[in-house]
């Protein structure tokens, strides 16, 4: 983080109660003397700024600590408030949604599924879900004076701007536009800070936590599970979106030369996403075993013996008819990683997803075969990066759009 810089005089203390919560809320803990050493602000600035930032709640002493080696006064710790506030997140999955409740730090306080009654109709949808939220705060005993924003997750295009969702994919027959976040107005309207984003879109800041160092970079996120692809363009910790929203869906990026032909929902044939789904992975072991080289694994998958994730798992175990098929994969994946370099040029790729936890042999194939990538004699010198992170990342990271949008409006008394 840079130093802080000068400010206008009428805005220099919001700016310095704003630049020291964020020191405090990224260091956890930590004294005033250490938020000076990390900023050039005057420790009787921190101090009178701390001291309004606990008046108002949201910073706590949590008690003293150690004395310097020349000894002296014990320093007061200091630390961010987590429960000064809270956030409701709803991820809108195809039959069901996941309802959280997060504190500050985006830690989840309470997490549950919503099964729809009629997943086509979309008030009664909305209805089941905002109920859900009303019992969870109601045993949390939260009130809405305590919640500071709701975060809305969806698989589909969305404009986050005017938080309108354009294309609903797993429910085509919702309603579109600004309506989701106007009846979550109408259920909570007490709640001022609704925000509606691309489930991929807000997963990716999940990848930002394992790598925080790429914050301030140009990041491309790609993470794929069984059957979805999703993903995102981080500039200077910012989700980008583009002139229609579709930043981000690189599922859709299509592979002329693949191998078969396949129909994607979208319209449109050999979609990234559809060539690498587990089903399309065991397909392409079926077409390249050699019934005599791997004559025990040509018979589990003749008889339906074997998951998927093992034949992945077997490639590692040097398995040849798995490694051909997760050669095509890795083949799949660079010809989407070269195109975004030409569209984008990241600085780093951060890959994560089924085949990424599942293999070593993919990893370790998938970076050496990018790395003796040319674009004209140009070595590239963008990097990839493996997030090894278990499924549920479009909503680990729901809640911190809002917060973010919370932390930089808090107004303070004068």
């Amino acid at each position: 983080m840079t130093k802080a810089t000068g400010r206008k005089p009428k805005n220099i203390k919001h700016h310095n109660l704003r630049y020291i919560l964020s020191i405090v809320k990224k260091r956890g803990v930590c004294t005033a003397g250490e938020i000076a050493k990390e900023s050039n602000l005057s420790m009787t600035t921190i101090v009178k700024t701390l001291d309004s930032l606990k008046q108002a709640g949201i910073v706590k002493s949590i008690g003293k600590g150690n004395s310097t080696s020349e000894g002296g006064k014990r320093p007061e710790l200091f630390a961010f408030n987590e429960s000064f506030r809270y956030v409701l997140c709803v991820y809108f999955a195809g039959k069901y949604a996941v309802c959280t409740l997060n504190d500050l730090l985006n830690n989840g306080i309470e997490l549950r599924k919503v099964y729809y009654t009629d997943a086509s109709d979309t008030d009664m949808c909305l209805e089941q879900v905002c109920k859900e939220l009303c019992s969870i705060m109601g045993e949390q005993k939260v009130t809405e004076a305590d919640i500071c924003g709701i975060s809305l997750g969806i698989d589909g295009i969305v404009d986050s701007e005017k938080k309108h969702v354009v294309y609903p994919i797993h429910n085509p027959k919702w309603k579109t536009g600004g309506y989701i976040a106007e009846r979550f107005q109408t259920y909570f309207p007490r709640i001022e800070n609704i925000q509606i984003e691309n489930s991929g879109r807000l997963g990716s800041w999940n990848y930002l936590k394992t790598y925080p160092e790429l914050e301030s970079e140009r990041v491309i996120v790609l993470n794929s599970s069984e059957s979805l692809t999703a993903g995102a363009l981080l500039q200077n910790n910012a989700v980008q979106h583009g002139g229609n929203c579709l930043i981000g869906e690189f599922a859709h990026m299509m592979i002329p030369n693949a191998k078969g032909d396949v129909e994607c929902e979208c319209g449109r044939r050999n979609c990234f996403e559809k060539l690498i789904a587990l089903d399309r992975f065991e397909e392409y072991v079926r077409e390249m075993i050699d019934s005599e080289e791997e004559a025990e694994l040509y018979h589990k998958l003749c008889q339906h013996e074997i998951a998927p994730l093992e034949l992945i798992r077997l490639a590692d175990q040097g398995s040849v008819s798995g490694r051909k098929a997760l050669d095509l994969i890795i083949e799949y994946y660079l010809s989407v990683i070269c195109n975004l370099m030409i569209a984008s040029d990241p600085k780093y790729y951060v890959i994560g997803g089924i085949y990424v936890r599942n293999s070593e042999y993919f990893r370790r194939e998938l970076s050496l075969r990018f790395d003796e990538n040319k674009f004209w004699g140009i070595q590239f010198k963008a990097r990839i990066l493996y997030d090894m992170d278990d499924d549920g990342w479009e909503f680990k990271s729901m809640a911190r759009p809002v917060i973010d949008t919370f932390l930089n409006t808090l107004k303070f008394d004068e």
